[in-house]
């Protein structure tokens, strides 16, 4: 009896085994059904692009713009305004903003060339070069570029030569220099840019013989990307009572981590742009780059309706008919830069947490008080030197 008993417990606990393995292996497979369908619904299978479809007697123009940078973003600001004034509805603008790498801007340009558009604009250093690789025959216009040459494309300033031209965003730098000097007070002058841009390189190299004539004491401090930004600028501050910042798009996208350092260190911080001064350093001296946008628009303008269509639309009467072989001819127009618009600026928030005082040569960038209470009443205009 007792050993029937035995055998009837061990076939039930057999069979309970069986059917809880059982329904183990039917969860795990239907978890993994599951899972799979999901994968499946996640992927999503790019849409081939459609060129858009251009209208008779329109110009279609293509802005490429490298960054988010917000001096970039003025400038787009100002081509558009400007020449939507300049040539209403004759004209299609699409404005496209990349991620700041090259292959982000390669697919906005590609779109761009698929729709076949007569004219490219380019807002920074990386987006002006991966635009003349894409093409050697569509005019591109720069904007935001610091030296052409070295960007590619252009083998003189004065005549180009190809199929690009543009405005530079480069400031008077002796000027420059003076102010750098002024902020610093004799304090050891850390240049601080990405080893990776070109124009950022070339600009300090500028920056750095008006210092070995100056006799200033500096020191330079490179980063090949935001992975090692952090630390260099943390070497920088600790190392350096100033820092300069020449125009350089990975720290212009981020001045605050800048302005959050350089204040823990009690370090000054002078940049190349009025936008550097609002986002965290305490000073700077550059170009109004909305009016670098206007400017860049009347290039855009002259390309368009007298370099492609010449023929039919230069009216030989115009006071300007002497220019008639050049004007909109761009391997003819020469690289124009914005001396006249270089101002002085100052942050008054930082200028206070510091204990700075600007002379009145400085103009006072409007920020709002900070949460501390730290008030700030912009005032004052200045006066810049001279531009040279």
């Amino acid at each position: 009896m007792n050993r029937k008993l035995t055998t009837v417990i061990l076939c039930c606990a057999l069979l309970a085994l069986t059917a809880c393995g059982g329904k183990k292996e039917k969860q795990a497979e239907e978890e993994q059904n599951a899972a799979a369908q999901a994968t499946k619904e996640e992927v999503v299978v790019p849409e081939k692009y459609t060129p858009a479809v251009h209208e008779e007697g329109k110009y279609y123009v293509g802005i490429i713009q490298q960054s988010g940078n917000e001096s970039l973003t003025l400038a787009a600001e100002g081509f558009q305004d400007h020449l939507n004034e300049l040539m209403g509805d004759e004209v299609v603008i699409d404005y496209q903003v990349a991620d700041g790498t090259a292959m982000g801007c390669d697919v906005i340009i590609d779109h761009f060339m698929q729709d076949k558009d007569d004219l490219l604009v380019v807002g920074g250093t990386l987006a002006l070069r991966q635009a003349y690789s894409a093409t050697k025959d569509v005019p591109i216009v720069g904007m935001g570029v610091t030296d052409y040459i070295i960007a590619g494309g252009v083998s003189s300033v004065n005549e180009p030569g190809g199929n690009v031209t543009g405005i530079s965003d480069l400031p008077p730098m002796e000027s420059q220099r003076d102010y750098l000097v002024h902020v610093a007070g004799g304090s050891r002058i850390g240049i601080v840019y990405c080893s990776e841009e070109m124009n950022s390189g070339f600009q300090c190299k500028l920056m750095k013989s008006y210092l070995n004539d100056d006799g200033a004491e500096y020191g330079e401090y490179t980063f090949r990307d935001e992975s090692e930004m952090e630390s260099v600028i943390t070497k920088a501050c600790e190392e350096c009572g100033t820092i300069y910042l020449p125009n350089d798009d990975m720290l212009a996208r981020n001045m605050d981590m800048v302005g959050r350092i350089s204040l823990e260190k009690g370090t000054k911080v002078f940049g190349s742009d009025e936008n550097m001064c609002k986002a965290g350093a305490l000073a700077s001296y550059g170009i109004d780059y909305y009016e670098m946008g206007k400017r860049t628009a009347d290039m855009a303008y002259d390309v368009l309706v007298y370099g492609i269509d010449k023929p039919d639309n230069y009216n030989n009467e115009d006071d300007e008919a002497d220019d008639y072989e050049d004007r909109g001819d761009i391997s003819k127009i020469s690289i124009d830069r914005m001396r006249d618009t270089a101002v002085a600026y100052y942050n008054p928030v930082i200028a206070e947490k510091l204990g700075w005082t600007p002379d009145g040569t400085y103009t006072a960038i409007e920020v709002e008080a900070e949460s501390s209470g730290t008030q700030a009443t912009p005032s004052g205009e200045g006066t810049p030197e001279a531009a040279n």
